[in-house]
Order: C-alpha cells, then sequence, then structure tokens
C-alpha cells in the first residue's frame, strides 16, 4: 500500500519522522539542562544540553524551506484548502510550524538581552522563557496537526507506526508543560495569595494541562490511549533517573566541577505525575475522561506537589487548612477553565480537515479565554523578577548569560568572587557569590561586601552581609548599585577573629532600558497573539470561511 503514495505524502511522512525524534531529544535536552544549571551551572551558549535543545533545528527548517518552496511554485496539485503569505503557499500545519521556529529564535535573542539587563534567573518562566517555551509548544501542536492531516488523507494508507508519532509528540508537549509549571513546585512560587489563602499554583496549571491531553489522548488513539501516554510517561520518569545524572557527568569536561550540594534532585523525573498511571488504571474503569466531575478530583489527586520529591513540601510549608482551601479553590477554577482545555483538540482537528463539519459551542471557551489570560498575566508578574545561582566555571565567563569571576587573595585566604550579570547595572539586584577556593571554607568564619562609590562629598560606603546557606563554602547575596559610573567592591573576610578585605574595582552600567513590566507585557503579547490567530483560522475553517 505504500508504494500508492504519492511523493509529497512520503516526504511529509519522513518530514513526521524527523519533527518527533526532534522532540523527544530537545525534551531530553532540557531534562539534562535543567540538571546541568542545578548541577554545574550555567556557562556559554553551546553547552551540551543545549546542543541536544538545537539539534532538530536546521533539520526542520530544511524540510520546512524545501516544502513550502515546491508547494508555492511547482506543485501542479495544491489543495485549495492551503493558506498563502504572498507568494508561498502551504497547509496549515506547516505554517504553523514556521510560526513556532519563529518564535523560538526571537525568543533566543530575548533571553541573551533579558540575561544582559537583569542577570542570570533560576525560576523557569520568565519574560523571554514564555516565548522559548511557546514556540516549542506551538511546533508540538502543529506535528500533531500534520500527523492529522495525513490520517485523513491517506485514510487506509496511514501506516501503521502514525500512533507511535502522535503519542511521542504528545508526550513531548504535556512534558513541555509539565517542566515550565514546575516554575510553581519552587518554594519562592509556589503559592499565590487569595482572600487570605495561599492558593498552590501548581494544583491549576498542571491539572488543567492533564484536563486537556488526557481526553485527546482516548480521541486519538483509541480507548486506551490516556493509559497509554501515562505509561510512556511513567517510563520517561524512569528512564529521566537514570539517564539525566549519567548525561551530566558525560558531558562535564575539565572546565567544570559540581556545586556544593550536587547531585541535587532529578528534577526532569519529578515534575511528571508518578501517580497518574495506577490511578488511571483505577479510574478508567469507573469514570469517562469526558466528566469534569470526576477528571478534576483525578488531576488534583495525583498532582506531583504531593510528593516531597523536589525543592520543598508546599503542602507541609503553608499547613492542612491552607492546603485544602487551596484544592478547594483550585478545583473551582479547573472547572471554570474546562471549556477552554476541551477546545484544544477540536481546534486542531478543524484545521486538519479544513472544511466545514466540526461543529462545537465555543461560546463558553470563548468567555472564559480572557480570563485566562488575565490570570496568567497576574501570576506572571506576581513572581521574582529573576533570581541568580552561582555559576561554576574556572575561567571568567564572556557573553551575556555567563559570570565574571575573580580569584583574589584576602589576607592568605583564597576565594572566588563571581558577579551574575556583567557589567552590574544601577537600580538592579545582582547576585554576587563568594566561593572558597582550595577546600578553605572550614576557616572563614563571616563574609560581607561594602560598595565604595566616590560621590562629590566623599565617599559613599554600603556594606551587605552574606549568607552561608548550608554550611557549604559558598556565599551568596543580591547587592543592590544604587549609581552607575566607577566603584570599588571590598571583599571582607573574617578569618579566626580578624577581619580583612581586597578591593575589586567595576564600572557599573546605566539601568536596563526595557522596564519589567513592558518585558511581561512583550512577553505575553506575542504568544498570546499567535494562540488567538490559529485559534481564529480553526473557527473560520469550521464555518467554510476563508481565513
Amino acid at each position: 500500500m505504500a508504494s500508492t503514495r504519492s511523493r509529497e505524502d512520503q516526504f511529509l511522512l519522513l518530514f513526521l519522522v524527523v519533527l518527533c525524534v526532534y522532540h523527544v531529544v530537545a525534551r531530553f535536552g532540557l531534562a539534562v539542562d535543567l540538571q546541568w544549571h542545578t548541577d554545574i551551572g550555567r556557562d556559554k551558549l553551546l553547552t551540551p544540553p543545549h546542543l541536544m535543545i538545537f539539534a532538530g533545528i536546521i533539520p526542520t527548517a530544511m524540510f520546512l524551506g524545501t516544502y513550502t518552496v515546491w508547494n508555492s511554485f511547482f506543485n501542479q496539485n495544491q489543495r485549495k484548502s492551503d493558506l498563502n503569505l504572498g507568494p508561498f503557499i502551504a497547509p496549515a500545519s506547516i505554517w504553523m510550524i514556521i510560526t513556532g521556529m519563529f518564535t523560538l529564535a526571537i525568543g533566543g535573542f530575548f533571553d541573551d538581552y533579558w540575561h544582559a539587563s537583569y542577570g542570570v534567573d533560576t525560576t523557569i518562566i520568565t519574560p523571554p522563557h514564555v516565548w522559548t517555551f511557546a514556540g516549542g509548544m506551538l511546533v508540538e501542536a502543529a506535528t500533531l496537526l500534520l500527523a492529522l492531516e495525513l490520517k485523513n488523507r491517506l485514510k487506509e494508507q496511514t501506516p501503521y507506526w502514525m500512533d507511535l508519532i502522535l503519542i511521542g509528540t504528545m508526550w513531548a508537549l504535556v512534558y513541555h508543560f509539565h517542566l515550565a509549571f514546575a516554575n510553581f513546585l519552587d518554594p519562592r512560587v509556589s503559592t499565590m495569595e487569595v482572600f487570605g489563602v495561599q492558593l498552590m499554583l501548581h494544583f491549576v496549571f498542571a491539572g488543567a494541562v492533564l484536563m486537556t491531553f488526557l481526553p485527546l489522548a482516548d480521541r486519538w488513539l483509541g480507548e486506551r490511549g490516556a493509559l497509554r501516554l501515562s505509561s510512556v510517561m511513567l517510563g520517561s520518569q524512569v528512564l529521566f533517573l537514570a539517564l539525566v545524572p549519567f548525561l551530566v557527568a558525560s558531558f562535564m569536561s575539565e572546565e567544570h566541577f559540581l556545586r556544593p550540594g550536587a547531585p541535587h534532585t532529578t528534577y526532569a523525573a519529578n515534575c511528571l505525575p508518578w501517580l497518574l498511571f495506577p490511578a488511571l488504571l483505577v479510574f478508567k474503569r469507573v469514570a469517562s475522561l469526558e466528566n469534569p466531575t470526576a477528571l478534576i478530583p483525578l488531576v488534583l489527586l495525583v498532582d506531583v506537589a504531593w510528593l516531597p520529591t523536589f525543592i520543598e513540601h508546599t503542602p507541609v510549608d503553608i499547613g492542612i487548612v491552607n492546603t485544602l482551601l487551596s484544592v478547594l479553590l483550585s478545583a473551582v477554577v479547573l472547572r471554570l477553565v474546562w471549556p477552554v482545555t476541551q477546545g484544544l483538540g477540536p481546534a486542531i482537528e478543524r484545521l486538519a480537515e479544513r472544511h466545514e463539519g466540526i461543529q462545537n459551542d465555543t461560546s463558553k471557551s470563548r468567555k472564559v479565554a480572557p480570563l485566562v489570560m488575565l490570570m496568567l498575566l497576574f501570576v506572571s508578574v506576581s513572581a521574582p523578577v529573576v533570581s541568580g545561582h552561582s555559576i561554576h566555571f574556572s575561567e571568567e565567563g564572556d557573553g551575556f548569560d555567563a559570570p565574571k569571576r575573580y580569584l583574589i587573595d584576602v589576607n592568605d585566604t583564597y576565594v572566588w568572587v563571581e558577579f551574575m550579570m556583567w557589567p552590574p547595572k544601577a537600580h538592579t539586584d545582582v547576585e554576587v557569590s563568594i566561593l572558597s577556593a582550595e577546600n578553605e571554607s572550614k576557616t572563614i568564619d563571616k563574609a560581607w561586601l561594602t560598595l565604595v562609590y566616590p560621590g562629590e562629598r566623599g565617599e559613599v560606603k554600603m556594606k551587605t552581609s552574606f549568607e552561608n546557606p548550608g554550611g557549604y563554602g559558598l556565599w551568596e547575596e543580591r547587592v543592590n548599585f544604587p549609581f552607575a559610573g566607577n566603584q570599588t567592591m571590598q571583599i571582607w573576610l573574617e578569618v579566626n577573629g580578624e577581619a580583612a578585605y581586597t578591593e575589586i574595582p567595576v564600572d557599573v552600567a546605566g539601568p536596563p532600558t526595557l522596564p519589567v513590566w513592558l518585558a511581561w507585557t512583550f512577553a505575553l503579547a506575542w504568544p498570546t497573539a499567535f494562540v488567538l490567530m490559529w485559534r481564529r483560522i480553526s473557527y473560520r475553517t469550521a464555518h467554510g470561511v476563508n481565513a
């Protein structure tokens, strides 16, 4: 049967395989990258995990360019359902992939600018990361769209492995969402106060993801589709536990060494719901995934926030009353957004079929969508702007996302001093770390920094005491530089009751040009505009309107 497929279909089937492999490798690269930042730190752009993430970009771009040019200028059997942008004509799935890749690329440049302006962040959701996550997720959603387009066109000629493409891409998309929302497992941003109640945000966001994709898995893969997807998620968690630490150790060179406290928890494994597969085995016997009254308790029950496997155990931290109220309030929010979560599948199917047919009552989802966007905006701007962590690289950093590092001698005691942003900027809190060298941490009793600014009326001195969390040979604190210009940092150490310092000259740059509120507005507006654009095209398609 395969021999009767057109060359175009065979090309697109090969492209599907490339896309699925790209998504799986990139998501494993993201898992390794998260662990790399945690156990080693952050250094230059082309780290091994970053290469895993970037590996599929070039072949994807080649496939996209080749197909778009051929379909626009050489294909004599163009489909009426194809969309055009100027002289270029391609199916909706191809344009959606191009949209996602473009968003990813711009997000990368935005990320460099963000680090240059505000330093290195440790919270997962930041303005540029909204772009990179949204771009990657859009490409993954477009891969599902392309697979459904080919299934609709090929029918009995559809290859047997098409379900593997669907389940592999759905796994990548679900994992991508869960990794982004692992941001809300971080104790710094894990809760939000609503009417005096500490709402655990992870319940809402991770729950909405499962409410979206579990019914879709059954819809596209058969009645056991959700079980198949959850079994792949569980298998990937076990694989993460074994593979991620191994790859981090394998990728390390003589330039890298572990941060204090490493190796840390394998976060990639613990941001997926461990209890989902066994819970689904029971759930599927007594209820339907199409029933929100039953599904919402399920997604709340299996949430990873219940397991003390991440940074901190949030339920214990906020107490039983706040936890119970948080669960109840989350259930209400999830019931409100249920229509939105159920809109993704039909929207993709409408684009895949590209003819008048699938009609859904969208009035509720249209009313709830603005509410969801406002909630996302509120949560985002309520989170910390940036949060630096120590980077361990034996040479001085270069580039936007690497630190400046000095080895200094304070009265015969050697320490490294790292700037989490170079140059430091006025009116911005900058992470400064002091790391003991040659295992001298036991001899250092205290560490602090005095910033000396030569003003018109004499020197202005500002002292910052440093913390030593965990008792490691690592002292860190956020230092505010209120003035731009040439200044001096005095690094003070107290050893055996005697205090001494060494001076480091610094040139403090002016404040960042992009305000934080504008960065968040910019970050949310672009991906939201693209999602709404494709949503509009999907609805116009359903009513036979030329999109």
